[in-house]
């Protein structure tokens, strides 16, 4: 017996030398080893997404409170901070630089009507001659002339005592839209110069504007929630704390030139702000949420290739041989990512082993 068993002490290690050999040749491809992969099969289902955007708030409209007239600040009507409505007075300047100008004006039209009335009583009196033939016709239109020319000088001056006019009632800077006032800039006593100075900022808040900047390949997507069409798209704003803000927004337009630096486009929303919780200048995160239609696709996000511009993920086709496919992502949701295009129910994504395989590569499934 002790032959016997020499010889199949021998036999073992042959055939584990055989049984290894058969295994390393069934993972060989083409000279290479066969990765082993997951793979993740395609199904159709309806996903509720939501997306988050940085946003940064701005009131509907902010108009810098300037006064056109030159002159001291002298009244405060509104205090620092308060709502104001439409043409409530809210500061004054000094009127006496105005005033005298006026008076001025006013005087330069009083003399201007005098001479007026004397050049035309001149006119009539030498018309009455001319009918005589008591004076020469020159001398009638020289009256003429001057009658002309006084009506010229009135109308001249009316316009400059009107000017000087509207001086005075613009003394007192009043609101010219409803909204809030913010720090006043100057003091009473400070010097206003027209034109220039800015006394104060008024900014209406309600509704309030939230914008984002969303990729070029996604303007057709929001283009069609502008406005009032109707959507199934929900947005609502998130604080940096993470307090959302109760009232939900809706896309008042989408901006018509893309940002040739970063290849994104704006989108501006609006938002209720009766409360006057948002405030212009503020920092938040804009949710959209969507239900997807039924047979929407999506895969992990894991398995997605990016190279530059093309996008696509590796599938197994038939004899576990890996293929390359193109396709159009849409919105992430947690760590699936949604497919637009480029996938069909069946077709078994590769989702680990990316780095170690290539097209036309045959693979063994875990």
């Amino acid at each position: 017996m002790q032959p016997y068993r020499n010889l199949y002490i021998l036999l073992i290690p042959v055939l584990a030398v055989a049984c290894k050999g058969k295994q390393a040749q069934q993972q060989m491809a083409g000279g290479r080893p066969k990765v082993p992969v997951t793979v993740f099969e395609v199904k159709t289902a309806s996903y509720t997404v939501t997306e988050s955007f940085p946003a940064v708030l701005t009131g509907n409209n902010t108009i810098d409170i300037r006064s056109d007239v030159t002159g001291f600040l002298q009244k405060i009507h509104a205090k620092d901070g308060s709502t104001v409505s439409k043409g409530q007075a809210l500061y004054e300047v000094d009127k006496s630089r105005s005033q005298a100008a006026y008076d001025q004006a006013n005087a330069a039209v009083i003399q201007a009507e005098a001479d007026l009335a004397l050049k035309k009583r001149d006119l009539e009196r030498y018309s009455n001659l001319l009918k005589k033939d008591a004076i020469s016709k020159q001398t009638v239109d020289q009256a003429t002339t001057a009658v002309q020319t006084s009506e010229a000088l009135l109308a001249q001056a009316r316009a400059t005592r009107a000017r000087s006019g509207t001086d005075i009632s613009h003394a007192v800077l009043r609101a010219p839209i409803a909204g809030k006032i913010g720090i006043a800039q100057l003091r009473i006593g400070d010097l206003v110069t027209a034109g220039s100075t800015v006394v104060n900022t008024l900014v209406n808040e309600d509704p309030i504007f939230a914008d984002i900047d969303i990729p070029q390949t996604r303007y057709n997507e929001f283009r069609k929630d502008a406005g009032d069409k109707g959507s199934d798209h929900q947005y609502y704003l998130t604080f940096p704390g993470g307090e959302p803000y109760p009232e939900p927004g809706k896309i008042l337009l989408v901006n018509n030139v893309v940002d040739a630096q970063t290849g994104t486009i704006r989108v501006r929303l609006t938002f209720p702000n009766k409360s006057g919780q948002l405030k212009s200048g503020m920092t938040a995160s804009l949710q959209m949420q969507f239900k997807t239609g039924e047979n929407q696709v999506a895969i992990p996000a894991k398995s997605i290739i990016e190279l530059l511009s093309e996008v696509k993920v590796y599938t197994l086709g038939p004899g576990n041989v890996v293929e390359s496919k193109p396709v159009q992502k849409g919105s992430l949701l947690d760590s699936l990512q949604i497919i637009n295009s480029g996938l069909q129910p069946g077709d078994k994504v590769i989702t680990d082993g990316l780095q170690k395989i290539r097209p036309g590569d045959t693979v063994i499934v875990k």
